[in-house]
């Protein structure tokens, strides 16, 4: 019986086309899996990219981490179909934050987890003990280029009308932008009869204009990320030895420490450092090259009557700086423009208002604000090309943002 058995070739076909059968079930199978792997993967990278970019949009809207992260998470969820998004074990978004690298470039990173379980194979696989599915990581980069020069920055992050144009002012700005940090409605102001013209305007938050506004750029941009304070590693001068403060009729003034200086009547200043406690007052006709004032602890006045042709330092540490205000000096620099003005340099007061005031006589091309808040009025003219007065120093503002894979 069992000889005949052996020998007994009936029904060899079935056995052999069951037995090939398994491997083209195994091949089914996968093929049918990594195709719907590939589809959930596919649809997992749109949403996050979708989300990413939504994240962006309000990173410099003042949301915490946490916030943005939600926020995040509810865009993601709303981008998934229902499969995925009402699953056992919904994908999860990270929210990396905003970095800053040492170039002034920008970017922010989220990512996900998700647990996606194999149609075919995974049950095959869980019921010989293994694993039923396999976790998916992705992630999304969005950059930021490093912006174009400012020639007018505002730098508070909260401030109404940061920066403030009013009046029947006539500002022209060739080649460089205007720009605030403030996630305000009305972070940049234009109002009344003020005409502005600049290679592009941009802010944190909104743009109040009227149609004196007009850029050179396709679109001015709102709710654009805000750039570090592009000074705030500057070191604050060494204090030198305290001076007497000049008479009306000296002819010229030394570099050094001043406490509440005043300058009046005619005056040539040496270059050099001129470290203030307490105010400075300029009443006189003041010229001055390659010069930098320091503001310890005080604010600014120029008087309406004064003139005053001052160039920052073209070289050194302090490059194109001409006014500086130490951090955490909140005093206002406010500089009259009735008398003939010429300011070729940076004013840079990080955590204090300044008021610039132009007119007819206003030549300063070179000139450069970047401040708390600032408000401009009267006429004034300024050009991007002042590499050689300003060594080579510039205020970049954040840039147009991109995704990077």
């Amino acid at each position: 019986m069992l000889r005949k058995f052996l020998h007994d070739r009936r029904g060899n076909m079935v056995m052999a086309a069951g037995i090939m059968t398994i491997p083209l079930i195994l091949a089914v199978g996968s093929a049918v899996d990594l195709t719907n792997m590939s589809r959930v993967r596919s649809e997992l990278q749109s949403a996050l990219d979708a989300a990413s970019m939504q994240i962006a949009f309000y990173a410099s809207s003042g949301m915490t981490n946490d916030e943005l992260q939600a926020f995040g998470n509810q865009v993601l969820l709303a981008n998934l179909g229902s499969s995925i998004a009402t699953s056992a074990s919904p994908p999860i978004l990270y929210y990396h934050g905003l970095i800053t690298e040492a170039d002034g470039s920008q970017s922010m990173a989220t990512s996900l987890t998700y647990s996606y379980k194999t149609l075919i194979m995974g049950a095959v696989a869980a019921k010989h003990g293994g694993s039923s599915g396999k976790t998916m990581s992705l992630g999304a980069t969005v950059r930021a280029r490093v912006g174009d020069p400012a020639c007018v920055y505002a730098l508070s992050g909260t401030a109404s009308r940061a920066i403030n144009v009013t009046g029947s002012t006539t500002i022209t700005i060739d080649g460089c932008v205007v720009a605030s940090n403030s996630t305000d409605p009305e972070s940049l102001y234009v109002g009344g009869s003020a005409s502005i013209h600049a290679d592009c305007a941009q802010a944190a938050g909104g743009i109040n204009a009227t149609s004196g506004l007009t850029t050179d750029c396709t679109s001015n941009r709102e709710n654009a990320w805000i750039a570090p304070d592009p000074f705030k590693d500057l070191p604050e001068p060494s204090a030198p030895a305290l001076m007497t403060n000049p008479a009306k009729s000296d002819p010229t003034v030394a570099p050094g420490r001043y406490s509440n200086l005043s300058l009046d009547g005619t005056k040539t200043l040496d270059p050099g450092l001129y470290y203030i406690e307490g105010s400075l007052t300029i009443k006189g006709t003041i010229t001055g090259s390659g010069v930098y004032f320091y503001m310890k602890n005080g604010g600014i006045s120029v008087n309406a009557t004064a003139s005053i042709i001052l160039d920052a330092p073209t070289s050194g540490t302090y490059a194109g700086m001409l006014f500086m205000s130490a951090p955490g000096n909140t005093s206002d620099m406010k500089f009259n423009g009735n008398g003939a003005t010429e300011l070729n340099g940076f004013i840079y007061s990080p955590s204090g208002h300044v008021e610039y005031s132009g007119n007819n006589s206003t030549a300063s091309t070179c000139l450069r604000i970047v401040a708390d808040t600032v408000k401009m009025t009267g006429n004034s003219d300024m050009k991007s090309d002042c590499t050689a007065e300003l060594g080579g120093r510039e205020a970049l503002v954040a840039g147009p943002t991109y995704f990077s894979k």
